[in-house]
């Protein structure tokens, strides 16, 4: 596990393990997940049509998520599309993501909360 050392990057929690090859159908893609948080909800203007505020923020974490994972060793290419998981929180749901190296295979887990049970999987570099 590594914990990113970058402003914004510092929250996110890096596991790099072996090839996950079945499962990914039940996860949500990134873009999927995009037209979720782009849906106006309650405390939005929805006049505006868009929540842009919901849909910024989850764009700048994956951009933190993503440089999170450069510093873990991610070699910045994807095998498969990115995805979004999530896990409970105290008050609400908190996203993290997951997709695999395109060299490699490994998968990486780039999550808000530690996760424990993916030390004993963690690959060695």
């Amino acid at each position: 596990m590594v914990t990113a050392g970058t402003p914004g990057a510092a929250r996110w929690h890096v596991y790099e393990v072996g090839p996950i090859d079945y499962g990914w159908h039940h996860l949500k893609s990134i873009r999927e997940t995009l037209a979720v948080f782009a849906v106006p909800c309650e405390g939005s203007d929805p006049r505006e049509g868009v929540d842009t505020t919901a849909s910024l923020g989850f764009l700048t974490s994956w951009e933190e998520a993503k440089e999170a994972a450069l510093e873990a060793g991610w070699e910045g290419q994807f095998r498969l599309e990115p995805r979004v998981f999530w896990l409970p929180g105290e008050l609400a749901m908190a996203h993290g993501f997951v997709f695999k190296q395109a060299q490699s295979g490994s998968t990486f887990v780039v999550s808000p909360q530690p996760l424990a049970h993916l030390e004993a999987l963690r690959v060695s570099r």
